[in-house]
């Protein structure tokens, strides 16, 4: 998802420029980007400069991120302002299987890998908020999880955000570090599934 936005970021600016400030209650009302960086975005003035940086904020996140905001461009109250916003992401396919679009033109269809084969039964189910569950637990994860290098490889992150995990010194510190990479519901439910894969006994010992 981070390359269908990345392709499609100069019509985004053209689209999202007429009503930003609609864009960005939206976005902040989903946690797409943290309080810092909404009121950021929210101190400049010009509308094209605002689009621009939200979406670099947004790409810097993440494909589960930038799947989330494309979905949230769906919504008939977010692309209202738009009628060719809202034709042009009918196109876009923001389910698990990603479309990208191959040099020769022909959409070429990637299916990602089934993240929950093996793990449906494992009691990932029964946490009702993700966020909510990593945040009360941070500190016994900080300790305990031991395969942070596998949790991460599995990850959908960017580039960058996954060098950042990898220089910390220690596996507690990369663990703080990803921890703190999670700013919405999508990743979280993401990290507690590889979590119930890679560190199963953990993960059942702080849901009892």
């Amino acid at each position: 998802m981070d390359k269908v936005l990345l392709k499609s970021k100069t019509k985004l600016i053209h689209w999202l420029k007429l009503d930003w400030i609609l864009i960005l209650q939206h976005v902040q009302e989903h946690e797409l980007i943290t309080t810092t960086e909404y009121d950021h975005l929210k101190s400049m003035t010009i509308p094209r400069d605002v689009v621009i940086k939200l979406l670099d904020i947004i790409h810097g996140k993440g494909g589960n991120v930038c799947r989330t905001f494309l979905n949230l461009l769906k919504n008939d109250d977010v692309n209202e302002f738009s009628p060719e916003l809202r034709e042009w992401i009918k196109t876009v396919d923001t389910s698990e299987t990603a479309n990208t679009a191959g040099q020769s033109g022909i959409q070429v269809t990637i299916q990602t890998p089934d993240r929950d084969c093996g793990r449906r039964e494992s009691g990932n189910s029964l946490i009702q908020d993700y966020r909510k569950f990593l945040k009360a637990n941070t500190s016994q994860l900080v300790q305990g999880v031991k395969n942070i290098d596998a949790i991460i490889d599995e990850l959908d992150l960017h580039s960058e955000l996954v060098a950042n995990v990898r220089a910390k010194p220690t596996r507690q510190t990369k663990m703080r570090e990803l921890l703190d990479c999670v700013n919405c519901e999508s990743i979280a439910k993401d990290l507690v599934d590889v979590l119930f894969k890679y560190e199963g006994p953990l993960m059942k010992e702080l849901q009892k």
